[in-house]
């Protein structure tokens, strides 16, 4: 029996690459609302010293600590998206309605959408249910059902037309 109570149940910590891939979708939020510089996003997302605050609407916010994500990981994200960026729109936008193009999404769909496109189009080396899940269960911390249900659909399609699921 164990001596701890379970009112002090202890929270579990998100994965590090869960975590890198949340810390590149809000730099990549930050970068396209306040124009921030890559290397100076980098470094204040590598260099953050523990919790920072998220405000998720008005009502609601949640401490995020991205001290043991992957850092690597993250910045390979970064690099990737900014360097591949217009063939991941184009690849995204190929997969939405023609009278949504990129730039009339949501921005921080539009983070979701190019984190995730970086990685479906750039790292073979993840499974692409991997990607497509981990972004869609991010994704319900910012979104409702209808968002999540596109990134889903959105980056399934990409899956399709690029890799064997």
């Amino acid at each position: 029996m164990s001596d701890t109570p379970t009112s002090e149940k202890k929270l579990k910590t998100p994965p590090a690459r869960s975590l890198a891939r949340l810390g590149a979708v809000l730099a990549l939020y930050q970068m396209d609302i306040a124009g921030t510089d890559l290397s100076i996003i980098i470094d204040e997302f590598i260099n953050a010293r523990g919790p920072s605050a998220l405000e998720l609407d008005s009502q609601d916010s949640m401490q995020i600590d991205l001290s043991t994500m992957d850092k690597e990981l993250f910045t390979d994200i970064l690099h990737g998206m900014v360097a591949n960026q217009k063939e991941i729109d184009t690849a995204i936008h190929s997969q939405l309605n023609e009278d949504w193009p990129m730039a009339r999404i949501d921005t921080t769909l539009r983070a979701i959408f190019r984190a995730s496109g970086y990685e479906m189009l750039k790292r073979s080396d993840i499974p692409p249910k991997v990607i497509i899940n981990e972004y869609v269960e991010m994704s319900k911390a910012f979104f409702d059902g209808r968002e999540t249900n596109m990134i889903n659909g959105v980056l399934d399609s990409i899956a399709k037309d690029i890799r064997s699921l």
